[in-house]
């Protein structure tokens, strides 16, 4: 009965312990910023579609316009390659995010979550983004 168990046992223990190796581990840095999106000075955030890059966080953020009073901001770190910041697709326009060293994609509207590419597992960090009063807030 032991020997019949041991090699069961040995699976489950295989099984679990690879469970773990599709963790999301994406290195980001802290931000915390306000702008005005209406402003001249971010014409690229004035209409919905827009979108404009930004320091902070790990490898930056970018803020992409959904409508005239929903905004996204996202880590630009790729989860596939911490070294390469992800930008808005030449092709797609800002409805996805594309690495340019594995070729991965993301939809923004889809909070981040991988379209294709290596980097399957992992949807890009998103950070909170609160509009109110013509202030959109970046945290």
């Amino acid at each position: 009965m032991i020997k019949r168990l041991s090699p069961l046992l040995l699976l489950a223990a295989l099984l679990v312990g690879s469970c773990g190796r599709n963790e999301c581990s994406v290195s980001i840095g802290a931000t915390n910023f306000s702008i005005e999106p209406n402003s001249a000075a971010y014409y690229g955030l004035n209409n919905p579609g827009g979108y404009m890059y930004f320091s902070g966080g790990h490898r930056g953020v970018v803020i992409i316009r959904l409508s005239y009073d929903s905004f996204v901001a996202y880590e630009r770190t790729c989860p596939d390659d911490n070294k390469t910041p992800v930008s808005v697709s030449q092709e797609w326009g800002s409805s996805v995010l594309e690495c340019p060293s594995c070729h991965s994609r993301f939809l923004v509207e889809g909070e981040g979550m991988p379209l294709d590419g290596s980097a399957t597992a992992c949807p890009l960090y998103q950070y909170s983004a609160s509009y109110s009063g013509g202030v959109l807030w970046v945290f």
